[in-house]
Order: C-alpha cells, then structure tokens, then sequence
C-alpha cells in the first residue's frame, strides 16, 4: 500500500512540474506551429510592430466640433494609462466651422475598437470616412540591437568598476578608467532611454484624426442673400462712377473755357483777313 502510494505522489509532482514549466515558457513574443506527431513544436518569435492610425472624416459644420469633443471624451473614458492627449486643433473663423486635427496614443489592444468607435460616431453625426491608412513598423531588429548594447555596455562599466573599486593599475590607467566608465554610462543611458522609446512605441499606438466640414448646400435665402449683396455692389460702382465723372468734369471745365475762347478768337481773327 505504501509503494502505491509514494508512486501515485511522484506522478502528481511530475504533472504539476510539467504544468509549471508550460506556464513559464509561454511569452507574448513566441508563438508555437504545430509540427509533426511526437516532434516538439516550433517556437516563432513574433514581430513587434508600431502601429501608426491615420484617419480622415467628413463632417457637417455644425458637428464638426461636437464630434471632435466625443472622440476625446472617448479617450479620457479609457484612462491616461490607454489613451493620451497630444494634440487638438481647431479652425473656427467667422462662425463657420473648417479643419480640426486630433492627436492621440491610444493602447495597440485598444487602437481597434477606439477607431472603429470614432467612426461609428462620425456615422451618426451624419458624416462619413474620406480616407482610412493603417501602417505598422517592425522594430523588433532595433529592440534586439538596442538590447545586446545595453549589456554589452553593463559589462563594461561593471568591469571598470571594478577596476576602479580595486585600484589596480597606475594613475593614468585608473584616470583613463575612470573617462571610460562616464563614457560608457552615458552610452547606456542613451540606449536604455531609445529601448523605452521602442517599448513605448510597440505599446501605444499613433492616431491622428483629420476632420473636415462638409459643403452646405444653398438654399432660397442665401441664393436671396448672395442676389441682394450682387445689386448692392453694383450700385455701388454705378454711384462711384458718376461721382469720378463728375469730378473729372468740375477739373477740365475751366480748361475747356480757356480752350474754346482761344478758338473763337483764331475764327474770328481768319474771317477778317478777307474783308481787309
């Protein structure tokens, strides 16, 4: 009964080891093919992409604003850590609505559903998509680089460290030690800052939003508008006419009366040659 009992526990911590180190081989970079029966599957590493959203609508007007503020109220819904503000601009002249541009970081699990979201708002704010463009950068071969710099430079410095710690060496060696290891600290630092960026990048998708107002239609009262500011500017150049006219008139008046006294003097001065 004991022997049965010592192998039936052997067997349950050889499940339970089993299953452990399932567990902790799994990562979200590796992906498992299926291969052959009793043949081990293989392990693919899986790219990391930055995804970049760039989307273009068409708004009436009057929504245009009101649509902008939903899609940001969508991103303040999910929280700083899903969705960041960058940018918002909007062009308001003379009471008529014209471009606006949204900037977001929005989580890549999260970038699908808010863009499908924002354009099922836009959808109902009567307006529709004019341009849709999905683009993905693979960094994975940076990330990797930037990785085997980091610890090729960890090396470096703990070794120099090291050196400096134990004070082997002359003085000179210690000093140019000493450069060496400033020098390969700001080294790593710069390559820790740029495997953040890329993390980040990996992390939180780019989305930029373009809102354009759509063309109103005319209607009776601004065909009536447009007619009635038509007739008033040709009034306006009919007056400004006639005065110019009127000017020119009052200024070559006097001229004139010099001019034709002139030529009635000449006149009569060639209808007395004959009679003399």
């Amino acid at each position: 009964m004991r022997k049965f009992l010592v192998l039936g526990c052997a067997a349950l911590l050889a499940a339970c080891s089993s299953n452990q180190q399932g567990g902790a081989g799994e990562t979200v970079t590796e992906a498992e093919v299926p291969g052959k029966p009793g043949v081990d599957p293989l392990k693919l590493a899986l790219p990391q992409l930055a995804y970049r959203y760039t989307l273009s609508f068409l708004l009436p007007g009057a929504r245009l604003a009101e649509t902008q503020d939903r899609h940001r109220a969508l991103c303040e819904q999910l929280g700083p850590a899903r969705c960041q503000l960058v940018t918002l601009t909007r062009n308001d002249a003379e009471g008529r609505a014209g471009g606006a541009l949204l900037k977001l970081r929005v989580a890549a699990a999260d970038a699908g559903y808010f863009t499908g979201e924002a354009a099922r708002q836009v959808s109902a704010a009567g307006g529709r998509a004019a341009n849709t463009d999905v683009a993905g950068e693979d960094v994975s071969k940076d990330l990797t680089d930037t990785a085997a710099r980091i610890h090729q430079r960890e090396l470096l410095v703990a070794r120099l460290t090291e050196t400096l710690r134990t004070r082997k060496g002359s003085v000179a060696d210690l000093v140019n030690a000493e450069h060496q290891v400033a020098a390969a600290q700001e080294e790593l630092d710069k390559a820790r800052s740029w495997q953040r960026e890329l993390q980040g990048r990996v992390a939180m998708a780019d989305v930029e939003i373009r809102y354009q107002a759509l063309a109103a239609p005319a209607s009776s009262a601004s065909v009536g508008t447009a007619l009635g500011e038509a007739a008033q500017g040709s009034a306006s150049a009919f007056i400004w006419g006639m005065q110019l006219l009127l000017s020119l008139a009052i200024y070559l008046l006097p001229w004139a009366a010099v001019f034709g006294a002139g030529a009635g003097v000449a006149a009569l001065l060639r209808r007395s040659k004959p009679a003399a």
